[in-house]
């Protein structure tokens, strides 16, 4: 059976990084998203995010080079990307301020909430900022 989850930007850069600590759990999940064992949606701030990071770790031509394997993986269906509406926004807003997340976390807290689905993410600060409103795993949890 298909588990659905949501994946933070932290699960994506650590897949692309090689020297990154979390890597192995990063390619762990991604392994099980290509065998179709999970379907991945996140928030589409997060093709945003990832793209930045990595061209502040590793320069702008791996950033290019992961947005096009983003921009791949959104096409094979790998990856769902949920579009910031206004009623996102608003809800990340409201997340954002009760539980004293980032913007960027909360649009990922606010997408595995609507969709109901498990979060993952090697943001511990985060993990644990989000129990009781969502289903959380960290780099601990796993193999989930």
């Amino acid at each position: 059976m298909v588990k659905e989850i949501t994946i933070d930007s932290s699960v994506l850069v650590s897949a692309f990084v090689r020297d990154d600590r979390f890597r192995p759990e990063a390619r762990q999940v991604m392994e099980r998203i290509f065998s179709g064992e999970y379907r991945a949606t996140t928030s589409a701030t997060v093709f945003v995010e990832v793209c930045g990071s990595i061209s502040r770790r590793t320069g702008s031509d791996n950033a290019i080079a992961v947005r096009d394997q983003l921009n791949k993986w959104e096409d094979m269906n790998l990856i769902t990307y949920s579009e910031l509406t206004a009623k996102r926004r608003n809800e990340a807003a409201e997340l954002a301020v009760r539980l004293g997340l980032r913007g960027m976390d909360a649009t990922v807290v606010q997408t595995a909430k609507e969709k109901n689905r498990m979060l993952i993410t090697f943001d511990e600060e985060v993990a644990e900022k989000i129990k009781g409103v969502a289903e959380v795993y960290t780099h601990k949890d796993l193999p989930l």
